[in-house]
């Protein structure tokens, strides 16, 4: 089963968006990724995520996944 990522809202103190905010910037990331990589890993330690589950990777651009006309060279 080939999982995606889901668009979802929520309603949070602003101060902790202003946080959430800079401790993303602190690790050069957004803070979607921010986010997603902290529950996750929350998730793993919990038991409520697979031990041997990966985060998805970068999605943009496309499925970059398939070989392109160039690969076949």
């Amino acid at each position: 089963m080939s999982r995606k990522r889901k668009p979802v809202s929520f309603r949070i103190d602003e101060l902790v968006v202003e946080t959430l905010s800079k401790l993303a910037r602190e690790e050069n990331t957004s803070v979607n990724r921010y986010i997603e990589t902290h529950f996750f890993r929350l998730g793993k330690e919990r038991g409520f995520i697979s031990p041997d589950a990966q985060l998805i990777g970068e999605t943009r651009g496309g499925d970059t996944t398939k070989g392109t006309d160039a690969d076949d060279n």
